[in-house]
């Protein structure tokens, strides 16, 4: 501090330091609040697209935080302190998500997920390219007036699609559409009476007593049959498992790969989440024998929050997964998984037919409301010889082959 001739004062002697104005506490406030609507709209972004991961997500938010603390710091205190304990707190933010994340990447996110991308377009009804099957249907079949809603799960969508591809017209299928999901969301469909039918496996228990809490009583009718399979990562030298060692393993008996008299390390079993068609599969198989609580991961939930959810299956070399034969094989096409034969029987579509294979589910047209002709129509055609032919050559097992020449 000098005085007006340039001389500089003792400490002691110097002027009181003026306290900052309100004008300029403002100020300091403006690109901080610019600063925290810029990074929570790169968060909710980062949600949207689904390009963030749960540790980023949450660095974001701490980046705001400080960014507040830095600006009110400045404010009361000065840039010094400021610089010092924004700085302080932002290295201890960085070193703790970087951790965080570093952990995450090297123990889930670095493994694929097996079903990172299906291509639903595939198998659009209609479309030039589509993988759907075609058959000359009876032209008795065909619909007449308004043609049902249809809703499918994930792993019958193609059927689904080539019973529209065969019954529908494409004006009927532009108005009513069908789609494909999860075997818990197209059954509340169906109670919610948003689709005339679905395309699905049988219903659990909680389905049914669902349907029995809204007075309502589901029509099934099986046309084919699948397989459930389970896989492994295809360095994983494990090819076959007994049905007591899959229920060993998901009761968390068995938890090493040396226990099942091949392969090494732990394993990693992953489940589905409760009421899909798969995890329903799981249960029945496990009868009595309680599942153990399923592999879990911190994922985004709506409004941004996280959310701690069945994890999905990454293929871990010691991982172990479960779906549908055509749905794993087929639908995913991937070369990186492996299907196991269970008791010494490979889930093949002769093995199925003959019912040697052990776990086989049927694929059912499901209805709670009376069936009216278009309903009866479809199901007629999925048991008609053209409606077997359609399901044989999509890929999967009809309950009575077509007569030969048909």
């Amino acid at each position: 501090m000098t005085d007006p001739d340039g001389k500089t004062l003792p400490a002691e002697n110097a002027p009181p330091r003026r306290p900052r104005r309100l004008w300029w506490r403002i100020l300091l406030a403006v690109p901080a609040t610019a600063l925290i609507v810029l990074v929570c709209l790169g968060g909710y972004v980062g949600i949207m697209f689904g390009s963030l991961s749960p540790g980023v997500h949450s660095l974001l938010w701490l980046a705001g935080m400080i960014s507040v603390e830095f600006f009110v710091l400045a404010a009361l205190f000065g840039w010094k302190l400021c610089l010092a304990t924004s700085g302080a707190a932002a290295l201890f933010c960085a070193a703790v998500f970087g951790g965080m994340e570093a952990h995450r990447y090297f123990t889930v996110t670095r493994y694929r997920q097996i079903r990172d991308r299906i291509d639903w377009y595939a198998y659009r009804p209609f479309a030039p390219q589509s993988r759907v099957v075609r058959v000359a249907a009876d032209p008795a079949f065909r619909m007449a007036g308004t043609a049902p809603n249809m809703s499918a799960a994930f792993a019958l969508y193609p059927l689904c699609a080539g019973t529209v591809q065969a019954l529908y017209s494409e004006q009927d299928f532009d108005r009513t559409g069908i789609d494909a999901s999860g075997s818990d969301v197209i059954y509340d469909r169906l109670l919610r009476g948003e689709v005339d039918l679905i395309f699905g496996l049988p219903p659990s228990e909680q389905q049914k007593k669902a349907a029995e809490e809204l007075e309502l009583k589901f029509e099934i009718t099986p046309f084919a049959r699948e397989a459930f399979v389970f896989f492994v990562n295809r360095r994983n030298p494990v090819t076959g498992l007994t049905c007591d060692q899959i229920r060993g393993i998901y009761s968390g008996r068995i938890t090493r790969w040396e226990e099942t008299g091949s392969g090494s390390g732990p394993i990693r079993p992953f489940q589905r989440n409760r009421g899909s068609g798969s995890q329903t599969m799981l249960q029945r198989i496990m009868g009595a024998t309680p599942l153990m609580p399923p592999i879990k991961e911190d994922r985004l939930g709506g409004m941004g929050g996280i959310i701690n959810d069945v994890a999905d299956y990454r293929n871990h070399v010691g991982a172990l997964g479960f779906s549908f034969r055509f749905f794993a094989s087929e639908m995913f096409r991937n070369d990186d998984i492996r299907l196991l034969a269970l008791d010494g029987v490979a889930p093949t579509r002769e093995n199925i037919r003959s019912g040697r294979y052990p776990f086989i589910t049927d694929c059912c047209v499901v209805t709670v409301k009376p069936r009216d002709e278009n309903v009866r129509k479809i199901v007629d055609f999925l048991r008609s010889p053209a409606g077997c032919e359609m399901i044989e050559k999509t890929g999967y097992t009809p309950l009575a082959l077509p007569e030969a020449g048909k």
